[in-house]
């Protein structure tokens, strides 16, 4: 009990900021009465931006993609690399890890001094690249560093890995180190408890991600229905999400002892749960718009994955039933589970499409399309093999 009191004591002092209570958000989310819609009654612009392949610029998946004023930048786990496209989608700059046994995980943009900051196995600390590619320095963080964001003037946010067999001699550790520089920490944020809590999950994306509002950052973890949102002073506002019974995880599934080593079994061996969120990721806002990924295991054609919830109305948006219209020549966005949101930036959502798919949805449709030139050209030289290409579109708030 005494553990339990010291836990949720921390978890208040460094929740608050100032002596102010974080915003909670509550999202009640029925994926079976989300709406839909088409593409025109949802954006107001859409722009599609093949990506260049050569064989210097070609890269397997999108795992991270960061946009700043000039260039898309992209970490593809597989080839090991992190690419530098500019924004009409020719390869500027290509980082390589060097090495078979050598890998990056994540990065961080700093944009005060245009330099991508990297997360890697190899190092013994992180990577400095300018917006060039070229190598600047080495700089310091934590071990078992996940991954990372930066703030304006210096501040760091890390993400700490949990270990898969905790010391419980230790009952409290923390998922997040706010750092002043890179290795002057001066907050921990969110704690679990060893007893109950363990390391044993897959993240299939980053915890962390640009949130795309007020300069603040985005985290959440699987098993979790709460999200925060964070700035460099700490967590400014929560998102409780709660779905009916039948998408949910049992009660304090994350916290019970009784799930503890037993959490993927019931998730990804059990086929009666297959259509339980067990995670909710890839979280962006822009507006009274949060976007987020509701993932399950229900992996089929037009599963709802990909949603959009306006915090002021109520009103929740599945990608997978909004329709391509003229606005974008048919092709539909998001609805497929191989496509997420990939970055928000400027109030603009940025998203991809492989090659192979974009290639199939021209030659299925009816429609008599009149392309841009842009895709004209893509459609008359790609193969299915070519790099993705970058939507980028600027949602409607009002949906």
């Amino acid at each position: 009990m005494n553990n339990f009191l010291i836990t949720v004591s921390l978890f208040f002092l460094f929740s608050r900021i100032d002596g102010q209570t974080p915003s909670t958000f509550t999202l009640r989310i029925d994926p079976d009465y989300a709406r839909g819609g088409t593409v025109s009654q949802l954006f107001d612009s859409l722009e599609f931006i093949p990506l260049e392949t050569t064989s210097e610029s070609l890269f397997g998946s999108i795992d991270q993609l960061e946009v700043v004023d000039s260039f898309f930048i992209i970490l593809d786990v597989r080839s090991a690399s992190i690419l530098i496209f500019n924004k009409k989608g020719k390869l500027h700059a290509r980082i390589n890890a060097g090495g078979i046994d050598k890998f990056f995980s994540y990065f961080t943009i700093d944009e005060d001094h245009r330099e991508i900051v990297v997360s890697n196995n190899y190092a013994g600390g992180l990577q400095v690249y300018n917006f060039d590619g070229r190598y600047v320095r080495k700089e310091p963080c934590p071990n078992h560093l996940q991954t990372l964001y930066r703030f304006d003037q210096d501040h760091i946010l890390y993400n700490i890995r949990r270990p898969s067999s905790p010391d419980v001699s230790t009952p409290v550790l923390y998922d997040l180190w706010l750092s002043k520089d890179y290795n002057t920490i001066t907050r921990y944020m969110h704690p679990y408890n060893t007893r109950t809590e363990e390391g044993g999950y897959n993240i299939f994306s980053s915890p962390l991600t640009s949130s795309g509002h007020d300069r603040t950052c985005m985290f959440s973890l699987p098993f979790d229905y709460m999200a925060y949102e964070i700035s460099d002073t700490g967590i400014v506002a929560k998102y409780v999400f709660i779905f009916p019974l039948q998408y949910s995880l049992p009660q304090n599934f994350e916290v019970d002892s009784s799930f503890k080593g037993n959490r993927l079994k019931y998730i990804y061996l059990n086929p009666d749960n297959a259509k339980k969120i067990h995670a909710v990721d890839r979280l962006y806002r822009t507006g009274d718009c949060l976007f987020f990924t509701a993932r399950s295991n229900h992996m089929k054609m037009g599963s709802d994955w990909n949603y959009a919830f306006n915090l002021k109305t109520g009103s929740l948006l599945s990608f997978s039933r909004v329709s391509g219209d003229s606005a974008s020549f048919y092709i539909p966005l998001l609805s497929n589970l191989l496509e997420n949101i990939d970055a928000m930036c400027g109030g603009r959502l940025y998203t991809s499409i492989p090659s192979i798919r974009l290639l199939a949805i021209k030659k299925g449709t009816d429609k008599n399309v009149v392309y841009p030139d842009v895709l004209t050209h893509f459609f008359s030289t790609a193969t299915k093999n070519d790099n993705p290409v970058i939507v980028r579109a600027r949602f409607k708030s009002n949906f």
